[in-house]
């Protein structure tokens, strides 16, 4: 993955990437493996996680559980105090979870501060759909201009149709590609504020999107677009490229819109949420051990008296 030059015209680059089909096209079977050249975080990346704990449940000294013998008033504070402990340490992460505080496991959270590129100069169009791909172009668009008005990098989409000056004797030429676009985008923009986000179709391309897929910078969105944010943008890409109810439209905009939001707030919502979730625990962990030092010395306090009076 290399950058390229500060000029004008940009010269940085992210690609190519084949994410292996969308599994036979919108309706067809949902083959979701991933193609050769992606370069995201592996599975399980940030969040709850770290070694598992077996619970081997409470252990009962003098008779089995409930024997209600003397000096003993079946230890009920203890194992009560035990028992609500294993509830919340099962219920909390269903909770973190299903309340979607943490990104997906392939998403790396933004802790990098960004300042929005300025002065960039507002390009009339922002796609080019050789291939027809697109439907309902507010789908593309609106994620396009969020990302833009975040960021300050106005993004241009552009659906390629099979070139074979591209795809030299059937092989995709990164190098081409590369030319390519360069050229494109001196002819196109009038500064460096803007990034180019292509497909390339391979021979017999279908909406499957089998080809490759390749980003071009202008030099002032390195400022933004650094490894980090390139990461977040393909992790998110590859999420909503297999979401297959999800139109090649709506999963183009939909991932310059998360990208944004992300690369943009440094520690999002989901992580201050997280932090009050965490508080939220460690009170009623708190809550429930006194709970049961109190039970423990009433039950204490009982078997006193009930020996003294069988003296």
């Amino acid at each position: 993955m290399g950058r390229g030059g500060g000029s004008h015209g940009g010269g940085g680059h992210s690609g190519g990437r084949s994410f292996g089909g969308r599994g036979g096209g919108f309706g067809g079977s949902p083959g979701r493996g991933r193609g050769p050249g992606f370069g995201g975080p592996p599975p399980g990346g940030p969040g709850w996680g770290g070694p598992r704990r077996r619970w081997g449940g409470p252990v009962f000294s003098g008779g089995g559980f409930g024997w209600p013998g003397p000096g003993r008033r079946g230890g009920f504070g203890c194992s009560a105090a035990i028992i609500v402990i294993i509830f919340i340490l099962a219920f909390v992460p269903l909770f973190l979870n299903n309340g979607s505080v943490q990104e997906s496991s392939e998403i790396t959270v933004s802790f990098t501060e960004r300042t929005a590129v300025t002065g960039t100069d507002t390009y009339s169009e922002w796609y080019l759909d050789e291939l027809n791909f697109i439907d309902h172009d507010t789908d593309l668009t609106d994620g396009l201009k969020y990302f833009y008005s975040q960021t300050g990098i106005q993004p241009y989409v552009m659906l390629l149709d099979y070139n074979d000056s591209i795809w030299l004797d059937g092989k995709w030429s990164e190098d081409a590609a590369e030319k390519y676009l360069a050229q494109v985008y001196e002819n196109t923009f009038s500064d460096n504020g803007h990034m180019i986000f292509a497909y390339f179709a391979c021979e017999n391309d279908s909406e499957d999107m089998d080809g490759m897929f390749y980003i071009y910078y202008g030099s002032a969105a390195y400022s933004i677009m650094d490894a980090e944010a390139e990461t977040i943008f393909w992790s998110y890409f590859d999420m909503n490229y297999n979401n297959l109810d999800l139109s090649i439209a709506e999963f183009i905009g939909q991932t310059f819109e998360e990208t944004a939001d992300n690369i943009m707030h440094v520690g999002s919502s989901k992580n201050n949420t997280l932090i009050k979730a965490a508080v939220v625990f460690a009170v009623i962990c708190a809550v429930v051990l006194i709970a049961g030092i109190v039970i423990a010395r009433r039950a204490s306090r009982k078997d006193a008296e009930d020996f003294n009076s069988h003296m």
